[in-house]
């Protein structure tokens, strides 16, 4: 047998040829995959089942079957498709399966027909094209093969652009050159959407621009309830942490944006952080700053991304946020508190019913995959609360503190918030110096807050600008508790020390910046 040229449908033809199962499911959303798959019918399956067979598509939309000519079969689908299938070698294709009512409708069928011996000796096939394999149960699952077929392969999405640019010549006499640019842009959209966007870009600008694509791929996100992000801030909007930024831009970036560096030196590439630390010291804001600094875009995950109230929901979830990760891959992952995530055995509830364990079990699969192409960073305030398994070397390369700024951070955060971010007008007698020695232990948001809380403060009383007494009045405002903050610093370095993944010279470089 001859390889197919997409992987998807060489990988059923392979399943198929060893009699893996007579039933196969197709995780897709693109009605173009069900025309290949058609054309696949026509061609290359036929050759695999060596005899002539016939072809029908059960349409579950309108309620009928069709044959290959698309002519309507005077039948009952959920009486008559058994016996097309087992009097004659037959493929059945069954689209487009999305709602509990269809799953109910197929279930008892698929599981009679994943095993039969009737259909392997007739050599009859059914494909399923849905939207979620999760949505049948798990034990029709195992009886059958799924195959999450990908939105667009690189090769599709170049020759589609190709085409295109061909058609545009050809109808419309508007001459475009090819775009790689657009090619790595578009990762993640199906054909469809590829089109749509390639066209509004030509129609809005006249040429290609990145734009249309990502939000078609923002659109994507959105209807996974994800929330996709484009960097905006890099690390020189990021006050302070000098040494941090350089250890991560060594250690993360110059092998994630130079893979033959990383390859000549044999390490391989980073895959995942873990940022440990107070709340509001900036873990959010520095991993979106560390995607801006690597060129890629990022999504954003917490737990309520996962965790549904049905039975057998949040593992579906997990199935399709990972798959449509790597489908936008290369992509950055920010996992917040991902404590809650990945939660240890001992710190689960006993009301959880296991959910909790299948989810971090998926994601620990997913996170050690050596396909992966996506960077996860997970955040959290409570280390010592996540399964051992999560952190370890091989889905994680390190977990690094992020401590509350030191003074020269302090100042510069400060610097940020009153003049670079936003410019509020600071009267001459405002010092940042003295500021910055009043703030020990405040994190990054406190500092924000103590910049904007100062500023509302003179917009209040209608002065001209911001003074010295607006902060010294915020300061006494907001309490903070330095002695109470340290301690608890210290409880987290204990934890920190305890444990193989952490670079126990940085982390003590960064203490004496701080402690």
């Amino acid at each position: 047998m001859q390889n197919y040229s997409i992987e998807w449908l060489n990988e059923f033809l392979i399943k198929r040829e060893s009699q893996y199962t007579n039933v196969f499911l197709f995780e897709t959303y693109d009605i173009q995959r069900i025309n290949q798959f058609i054309s696949l019918a026509k061609g290359k399956l036929a050759e695999l089942l060596k005899t002539d067979f016939k072809f029908y598509h059960w349409r579950l939309q309108k309620g009928y079957v069709v044959d290959a000519d698309g002519v309507k079969l005077e039948i009952e689908p959920t009486v008559d498709t058994s016996e097309l299938l087992t009097t004659q070698t037959s493929v059945l294709l069954i689209s487009y399966a999305f709602l509990k009512e269809h799953v109910e409708l197929l279930s008892e069928d698929l599981f009679d027909w994943s095993q039969s011996q009737e259909l392997y000796r007739k050599g009859s096939t059914v494909v399923v094209f849905c939207s979620d394999a999760g949505l049948f149960n798990e034990t029709l699952r195992r009886m059958c093969y799924t195959i999450a077929v990908p939105p667009s392969l690189e090769v599709e999405r170049r020759n589609l652009m190709k085409k295109l640019i061909d058609d545009l010549v050809a109808v419309a006499n508007i001459k475009l050159e090819p775009s790689e640019e657009i090619v790595q842009a578009s990762a993640g959209l199906d054909l469809h959407s590829f089109q749509t966007a390639f066209l509004e870009s030509v129609s809005r600008y006249g040429k290609l621009q990145t734009l249309p694509f990502t939000e078609h791929k923002k659109n994507v996100l959105r209807n996974y309830g994800l929330v996709f992000v484009e960097p905006k801030i890099g690390f020189e909007q990021v006050g302070g942490y000098a040494k941090l930024k350089q250890y991560v831009s060594n250690r993360i970036i110059l092998p994630l944006k130079n893979p033959e560096i990383a390859n000549y030196y044999g390490v391989g590439l980073p895959r995942g952080m873990i940022f440990y630390g107070l709340a509001g010291t900036g873990k959010s804001y520095f991993a979106e700053a560390m995607a801006k600094e690597l060129g890629i875009a990022m999504v954003r995950l917490s737990p309520s991304d996962f965790f549904r109230g049905i039975v057998g929901e949040s593992e579906s979830r997990v199935r399709q946020i990972t798959r449509m990760i790597e489908m936008l891959s290369p992509i950055m992952v920010f996992m917040d508190e991902v404590d809650q995530i990945a939660m240890a055995r001992d710190k689960i509830g006993s009301g959880d019913s296991g959910v909790t364990r299948r989810v971090t079990n998926m994601l620990l699969e997913w996170l050690g995959q050596r396909t992966r192409q996506s960077f996860l960073i997970g955040a959290t305030n409570f280390l010592e609360d996540i399964d051992y398994a999560f952190i370890r070397a091989g889905r994680i390369d390190e977990i690094c503190l992020i401590p509350p700024p030191d003074f020269e951070a302090r100042k510069e955060i400060l610097e940020v918030h009153t003049q670079k971010l936003r410019k509020i007008p600071l009267a001459k007698t405002v010092d940042l110096n003295a500021l910055a020695k009043m703030t020990a232990w405040w994190t990054g948001a406190e500092l924000e807050k103590l910049a904007l809380d100062s500023a509302r403060m003179a917009m209040e009383e209608k002065a001209k600008f911001v003074e010295m007494k607006h902060f010294e009045a915020t300061i006494k405002s907001l309490e903070v508790n330095g002695l109470e903050r340290k301690q608890k610093l210290e409880r987290m370095i204990a934890v920190l020390k305890k444990l193989e993944n952490v670079n126990m010279h940085f982390l003590n470089e960064t203490l004496k910046m701080i402690m």
